[in-house]
């Protein structure tokens, strides 16, 4: 009886020391916070996503935070994906913040509104490198009313 109860406490040691060894993978977001007298057109914001594991695949997630002082109901966005090799994915994105009786589709409390979409899926950390974002708004050089623009990169 004696060996059975030393065979299951080293096999249990054994476990938890294996289980330390690998840490898990982890979702990162990198926020930029915006100037109150605005984004200008000219100012693309920059992200180099974190990734914990390079053989894992993950999705990348556009952010964007708003108070009730944002005028319109949609953001028109540039997006520019950079991988390793040089390559550019670039893309239009057209965010809704608002239905079309002006109420904010985005959670949150008070006057602060968060709305995200996917940007890239089942992404390796050499698909996307680097990630620039720039304001796209028709005859608006300077947009106010955001707050902090950000990508999330969380594992599939």
């Amino acid at each position: 009886m004696h060996a059975v109860a030393m065979t299951v406490v080293i096999a249990a040691a054994m476990l938890m020391m294996l289980s330390c060894d690998r840490k898990p993978v982890m979702s990162h977001a990198h926020f930029t916070h915006l100037s109150r007298d605005g984004w200008q057109r000219t100012l693309p914001l920059t992200y180099q996503p974190e990734y914990d594991d390079s053989t894992v695949v993950y999705d990348i997630l556009l952010a964007v935070r708003h108070d009730n002082s944002y005028r319109y109901r949609n953001l028109s966005l540039v997006v520019d994906i950079f991988a390793a090799d040089s390559t550019v994915n670039r893309q239009t994105v057209d965010m809704a913040l608002a239905d079309e009786y002006g109420n904010w589709t985005g959670g949150g409390f008070g006057a602060l509104y968060q709305d995200k979409l996917s940007i890239a899926s089942d992404v390796t950390p050499d698909d996307a490198r680097a990630v620039v974002v720039w304001q796209a708004m028709p005859g608006c050089d300077t947009l106010q009313g955001l707050v902090n623009i950000g990508i999330i990169v969380t594992p599939k």
